[in-house]
């Protein structure tokens, strides 16, 4: 299951097919030397990029507790599938604390594309930017289950550090500059490019620039324009489509866990996510701890989705075919795959939780 990290990193390597990258701290940089061919319209392509995750995000975020009552952290951390032990549990034992990271995050997020896209001529804005990314993406890598949304988020966003940092980190540590020679990271889109553009190359980056700034602007009420049917082959084919409504427009507020209630076939009832006879239909210590990687969280985060039902059949198919598999002694006939459903609610409340079969199903 894609998440907004997948659509950055597939547009950071995108782009990355008109950038230099080869002769800056790669290993073909060690034993080849290469003259940089900087292409004016690519770096701008980059810089709206990393740019443009941060200006719609905020302005897709719409609801009061964003914009107002500051509890948007809080309903995300209620969330039992997603909040993680440790620094989650321990930052949403703080109503206040949460409450100020929120109005943080917020206005963190509204201004850093300013500081990536205004001129700089040496770069200090956005190495401040670059920063700002790093404190707010740490801050959610341990608190919340994301995968590797939040480290595609900081590795995208080092391209924001202009060459002059490297200088002095090459001074002072030899072995970076792979290549034996002075070894300069372009500053972005708004240095002074010397080489040549290549104009076929040029016109397809600023093709692609438009088309994703229609998409994205596409996404804002405001906005009523969009892409004809026409035009959605090439998106598709280059795969372009990208949206960056995360937590947008507001948290989402309906959480829950599974139970794997299966049957044999004389009728003996087995838990199959906890291997024992008694069915328990509790809520487990730390619900993430039931998935085994963020795309599993995310398929049973999808699987709530009123638009996406059809996945529990095929979910629950996958869960029987795989036990049976595993454990051969005690094969099951039939599953009932529950999910228990809560809503999160204001002051550490919750709605009674609800149980839902989502699917039956059996071993033929």
């Amino acid at each position: 299951m894609q998440q907004a990290g997948d659509d950055l990193l597939r547009l950071v390597l995108f782009w990355a097919l008109f950038l230099p990258w080869n002769a800056y701290y790669s290993l073909d940089s060690k034993h080849f030397k290469y003259e940089p061919k900087q292409r004016y319209t690519a770096n701008i392509g980059y810089l709206l990029l990393i740019a443009s995750v941060y200006f719609f995000t905020v302005n897709l975020k719409t609801s009061s507790e964003w914009r107002g009552e500051g509890t948007a952290i809080y309903y995300a951390l209620s969330l039992d599938q997603l909040r993680l032990p440790g620094v989650g549990d321990w930052l949403y034992a703080r109503p206040a604390l949460m409450k100020a990271c929120t109005h943080f995050f917020y206005y963190v997020e509204f201004i850093i594309p300013f500081l990536i896209l205004w001129p700089s001529k040496k770069g200090y804005l956005r190495v401040i930017a670059f920063a700002l990314i790093l404190i707010i993406h740490t801050g959610i890598g341990l608190t919340l289950y994301v995968g590797l949304f939040f480290i595609i988020n900081m590795i995208a966003t080092i391209a924001l550090i202009p060459s002059f940092v490297f200088d002095k980190l090459e001074t002072k540590f030899p072995f970076l500059a792979f290549s034996g020679k002075s070894v300069h990271l372009p500053n972005g889109a708004f240095a002074r490019l010397k080489t040549k553009l290549n104009p076929l190359v040029s016109v397809l980056c600023i093709a692609v620039i438009v088309i994703s700034l229609v998409i994205n602007l596409s996404s804002l009420k405001w906005f009523s324009y969009g892409l004809r049917s026409e035009s959605l082959v090439p998106v598709n084919v280059l795969r372009l489509d990208q949206f960056w409504g995360m937590f947008s427009p507001e948290v989402m507020k309906k959480d829950g866990w599974f139970v794997y209630h299966g049957m044999d076939s004389i009728g003996r009832q087995w838990d199959l996510r906890l291997n024992q006879d008694y069915v328990n239909y509790k809520k487990p210590l730390h619900v993430v701890s039931m998935y085994k990687s963020d795309r599993w969280r995310k398929l049973a985060e999808n699987m709530q989705r009123d638009d996406m039902t059809f996945l529990r059949p095929l979910y629950c198919k996958y869960i029987l075919k795989k036990w049976n598999k595993e454990h051969p002694e005690r094969k099951i006939a039939i599953l009932n795959l529950y999910y228990l459903q809560k809503f999160n609610l204001r002051e550490y409340k919750a709605t009674p939780v609800t149980q839902h079969l989502y699917s039956v199903c059996d071993n033929h």
